[in-house]
C-alpha cells in the first residue's frame, strides 16, 4: 500500500494491519489467489478518492474506520469474483460516483455499495452498454440526492432510463416523494421535454409506430430455443418457446425479459391467441408485415405486440397512449 499518501487512511490501514491481512487472507481461501496488484491499484485509484472526501466531512478514526472497512470488504469481493477486472471501468466509474456523496457514504458505508452492486449486476445483465451513463446520470443529480432513498429512487429511475423496462412499474409512486429540486433534475436527465407525465405513458408517441423487436435465437446469445409464442396473463405479457419461459416489459426506454420460471409453459401456450387482423391497428404498415406468419399475438391499450412462425423474435409496435 506503498502508494496511498492519504493521511487518516494510511493511520487506518496501519493502526488495523492485522484486520486488514486476516480480511485479505479470508478472502483467498473463499475466491482463491487475489491479485495484491490490482487490490492496491483499486486502493489508490479508487478507495482513497472516496475515504478523502469522506474525511473532510468527518475524520473521526472510527469513522475512518467504519467506511474503509466497508469499502475494503466490498473491494475484496468484487476483485475475488472477477467484476473488477471484467467491468474495470464501469465498476471504477460507479464508485468513483461516491466522491458525490460522502454525507451517504458516512452513514450507510455498507448499504450504499451494495445497492451500488445490485444496480451494476441489473445493467450488466439486460443493459450492459449503459452502466456508464447510469454512473453520469447519478452524477448530473447527485447534488440534490439528500438522502439514501433519493440515492435508491433516483438509482431506480435512471436505470430504467438505460433499459431496464421492468422498474417502470413503481416509478411514478417514487417519484412523487422527491423533493421538488431532485423531481425537476431527474426529468431534465429523462428527456429535455419530460414532464411527470413520462411515467404514465409506455411510450413517447401518441401514433402508431414500429418500436423495435427482442428475443432472438439462444444459441446465438438470444433468449429462445424455438420459435416463441406470446400470450396475456392478467396484465403481464409471457413468452414460451415450450422450454423457456419470460415475463416481456417493454417501453419507449428499452425493452426486457425476465425469466418467468414460476409459470408452466403450457399455461402461457393456451392463453396465447392465433392471429388476428393487424389492419385495425397498424393501417397501411401491415403492408410490411406477413401477417398469415403471424403464430401469436397480444394487443393492450398502448402496445401490440407478436411472433412470427419462423422467427425467434418478438415484434413490438406503440398503438396508443390511453
Amino acid at each position: 500500500m506503498e502508494k496511498i499518501n492519504f493521511p487518516p487512511l494510511i493511520a487506518e490501514l496501519t493502526a488495523n494491519s492485522a484486520l486488514y491481512n486476516q480480511w485479505y487472507n479470508d478472502a483467498e481461501l473463499k475466491y482463491g489467489p487475489l491479485s495484491t496488484l490490482i487490490l492496491m491499484s483499486w486502493m489508490v485509484e479508487v478507495v482513497q478518492p472516496i475515504v478523502l472526501e469522506t474525511s473532510a466531512l468527518n475524520s473521526a478514526p472510527e469513522k475512518v474506520h467504519e467506511v474503509v472497512k466497508a469499502l475494503y470488504l466490498e473491494s475484496l469481493k468484487l476483485i475475488g469474483s472477477g467484476l473488477a477486472m471484467r467491468y474495470k471501468e464501469e465498476y471504477k466509474s460507479a464508485w468513483l460516483l461516491l466522491m458525490q456523496l460522502p454525507h451517504l457514504v458516512l452513514k450507510f458505508p455498507v448499504k450504499i455499495s451494495s445497492l451500488l452492486h445490485d444496480v451494476l449486476s441489473n445493467l450488466h445483465t439486460y443493459a450492459p452498454a449503459k452502466t456508464v451513463v447510469w454512473c453520469q446520470l447519478m452524477k448530473n443529480s447527485s447534488f440534490d440526492i439528500k438522502t439514501i432513498e433519493d440515492f435508491k429512487i433516483a438509482g431506480r429511475i435512471y436505470a430504467w432510463k438505460c433499459g431496464l423496462a421492468h422498474l417502470r412499474g413503481r416509478l411514478k409512486e417514487d417519484f412523487q416523494t422527491l423533493s421538488e429540486e431532485l423531481k425537476h433534475t431527474i426529468l431534465k436527465n429523462l428527456s429535455e421535454e419530460a414532464t411527470g407525465q413520462v411515467f404514465e405513458f409506455r411510450w413517447s408517441t401518441h401514433t402508431i409506430k414500429f418500436e423495435g423487436m427482442h428475443g432472438g435465437f439462444k444459441g446465438s446469445e438470444g433468449f429462445f430455443e424455438h420459435p416463441p409464442k406470446l400470450a396475456q396473463i392478467d396484465e403481464y405479457l409471457f413468452a414460451t418457446d415450450s422450454i423457456n419461459n419470460y415475463a416481456l416489459f417493454a417501453d419507449q426506454f428499452g425493452k426486457v425479459l425476465l425469466p418467468a420460471n414460476t409459470v408452466d409453459s403450457n399455461y402461457i401456450l393456451s392463453n396465447s391467441k392465433p392471429f388476428d387482423s393487424v389492419e385495425k391497428w397498424l393501417g397501411k404498415g401491415k403492408e410490411q408485415i406477413d401477417a398469415h406468419k403471424i403464430s401469436s399475438i397480444v394487443t393492450t391499450k398502448d402496445t401490440l405486440a407478436f411472433t412470427l412462425q419462423n422467427s425467434y423474435f418478438i415484434y413490438l409496435f406503440s398503438i396508443a397512449n390511453e
